[in-house]
């Protein structure tokens, strides 16, 4: 695996909005799918990603946040090729005070 980056980064989101993330893998040679994993304070629990191929050795996996809160301060994406993984975060700016706990 060569790279692998989340979008958008440093996102700024309302409290109680949805935020769509992206998560980029790209791969050197032949080296197969790799397993895309989400991981922090995200109110669905961490989640397997099923990676979805844009072009050649570039693959591509999505997280929809139904409603961030205060409590969801950075979410991680994991991407997994053989014995090779990389991982990225990205650092979310949560404005007003929605609480997934209400």
């Amino acid at each position: 695996m060569s790279s692998i980056s989340i979008t958008p980064f440093n996102s700024e989101v309302v409290a109680g909005e949805s935020l769509a993330l992206t998560c980029t893998a790209t791969t050197t040679g032949g080296g197969g799918t790799p397993s895309f994993t989400w991981t922090g304070q995200v109110s669905r629990g961490p989640l397997q990603g099923q990676a979805v191929q844009g072009s050649p050795n570039t693959f591509t996996d999505m997280l929809a946040l139904e409603r961030v809160s205060q409590h969801n301060p950075s979410v991680q994406c994991m991407a997994s090729i053989s014995s090779s993984t990389l991982t990225t975060s990205v650092a979310l700016s949560v404005s007003g005070n929605y609480s997934i706990y209400e």
